[in-house]
């Protein structure tokens, strides 16, 4: 399996456990831990995935999943969330994931 996805989350050990996992499965990870440094990522490399917490350290992901269907609409957005709603979800899906 081929494939590049940007892991953007806050806490450290999630995004390391993310990282690992996907690597394991042959896919190509790179990370972010704010919602700035992804956007950076985002116009410096080619991404198929990008896979991001709800919650991003006083920023949202759902800004993020605006920013990258703005920057990349052909890259999809899977958002990921500790204590999700029906209306994150609602949201999550408003803003493009």
């Amino acid at each position: 399996m081929n494939g590049t996805v940007l892991v953007v989350d806050d806490d450290p050990d999630m995004r390391e456990l993310l990282q690992a996992s996907l690597k394991t499965r042959g896919l190509d990870v790179v990370t972010a831990s704010r919602l700035d440094a992804a956007v950076d990522l985002l116009r410096l490399r080619d991404v198929d995935l990008v896979l991001t917490d709800l919650m991003l350290d006083g920023e949202s992901g759902l800004t993020l999943c605006r920013r990258v269907n703005e920057l990349r609409p052909d890259v999809p957005v899977v958002m990921l969330a500790g204590f999700g709603t029906m209306e994150s979800a609602v949201a999550a899906i408003r803003a493009g994931a």
